[in-house]
């Protein structure tokens, strides 16, 4: 079944609280998402006595989904972390939803193949959408074939149905709604403090008939939606038009880039092998605070080398954190969607980096076959362009994704063959 409806998780919950009585799994865009749909669909399926849980870091989830449970909720990116740990069951749900799968970043799409390819193809699919259009076909075509499709535009409108268009006028602020009173009192600090404007705010509507209601009790003035950002594609095709409100929010953006270094950080010491990098941090450790030690990690990691970090700056990826070692290259990792449940070999990677993405073999270093996937190692100078040679190619019959691997894994060594 694929459903299209707002990126509002209010909207999906009667779907999926009238899931049927087969385990389910929840697959969202993100961490962040998954726990909010957990929240609002607890206390459905706690009337019905199911349990429910919601993966939020990696030691604990896998704790969570060895014991009985009867509906999990996961982020994209935790669920592959998971998977590859073999601590997520795909193929033991009987259902799995997709909650707007098309948000999802290039970096998650590969995270998402590599998931559903271990759900049990009898497995009932959910797919939630909030956009139609050629990727949003696909994405059916793929993952519920022959599905039965609401809510989509058909292209003969019933007889005397008025064209769906703009419901009106309004304004948007970008906050989450979990602060939606901290960012309401921007809202009005941000309104003149002399005008008798009266101004209506709200969190994103469930639906296009809320949207119209909004409007209307609104009146002249247009509403002021809080909206999370992957809501903003869908508020502008119901509202036009559709103006940001400029608020402060200077820190807040400050805060969400620092809360997502944190995640990205804590994913790597939950489910990365740290041994090497702890064996060569001893010597600091033993000197210095642990706290101080990590604190200029992570600023070498966003200046390159030195002085002040730069505003905004990520983590940069472990393939280039270190220079490369004198007289060898620098090696970096890709990960390539394909492993040893399709009998794939070793030699048969280097053979399609060498036609397809024209990499050298003595570019090529140690290939490390997993069940669902394999880890290639490759000249940094060369990762980029052997990932985008490997994607879409067809080997032992399974269409290829791959991507340079942004984990601590990437090393420098001189080549080597599985």
């Amino acid at each position: 079944m694929a459903v299209l409806l707002p990126p509002v998780v209010e909207a999906a919950r009667p779907l999926l609280a009238a899931a049927s009585g087969r385990r389910l799994l929840i697959l969202a865009p993100d961490t962040d998402r998954a726990v909010v749909m957990a929240d609002a669909l607890l206390p459905a399926f706690a009337a019905r006595n199911a349990r429910l849980i919601a993966v939020t870091a990696l030691k604990r989830g896998a704790q969570q989904l060895a014991a009985p449970h009867d509906v999990a909720c996961i982020g994209m990116a935790d669920a592959l972390a998971l998977l590859k740990q073999s601590a997520l069951p795909a193929a033991g749900y009987g259902a799995v939803a997709l909650a707007w799968p098309e948000q999802l970043d290039e970096e998650s799409r590969p995270a998402l193949e590599a998931v559903m390819a271990e759900v049990d193809k009898d497995a009932q699919h959910l797919l939630l959408v909030s956009e139609a259009g050629p990727a949003t076909a696909q994405l059916i075509e793929r993952y519920a074939f022959k599905a039965m499709t609401f809510g989509f535009p058909t292209t003969e409108p019933e007889p005397g149905a008025a064209p769906e268009g703009p419901v009106g006028a309004a304004r948007y602020v970008v906050g989450p709604a979990a602060r939606f009173a901290d960012v309401k009192r921007r809202v009005l600090d941000a309104l003149a403090p002399d005008s008798d404007e009266s101004v209506v705010i709200a969190t994103c509507p469930e639906s296009r008939d809320a949207a119209a209601t909004l409007v209307h009790s609104a009146g002249a003035t247009p509403p002021v939606i809080v909206a999370e950002p992957y809501q903003l594609p869908w508020l502008r095709r119901v509202f036009a038009p559709f103006t940001a409100l400029p608020v402060a929010g200077a820190a807040q953006d400050e805060e969400s880039r620092a809360e997502a270094e944190r995640n990205r950080l804590a994913r790597v010491i939950e489910g990365e092998d740290l041994a090497a990098e702890l064996l060569g941090l001893a010597p600091l450790l033993r000197q210095h605070d642990a706290a101080l030690v990590a604190a200029a990690a992570l600023r070498l990691a966003r200046t390159g080398g030195g002085g002040a970090p730069r505003r905004g700056a990520a983590a940069a990826p472990a393939a280039a954190a270190a220079p490369a070692t004198p007289g060898v290259g620098s090696f970096a990792k890709i990960w390539v969607g394909i492993g040893k449940k399709d009998n794939v070999r070793p030699g048969d990677l280097v053979a399609v980096l060498a036609n397809q993405a024209k990499v050298s073999p003595e570019a090529v270093g140690r290939i490390e076959l997993r069940d669902l996937f394999c880890l290639v190692e490759i000249r940094a100078d060369q990762a980029e362009r052997a990932a985008k040679g490997l994607t879409g190619v067809t080997v032992k019959g399974r269409r290829l994704i791959a991507r340079v691997d942004q984990g601590p894994g990437a090393k420098h060594r001189p080549p080597r063959r599985a």
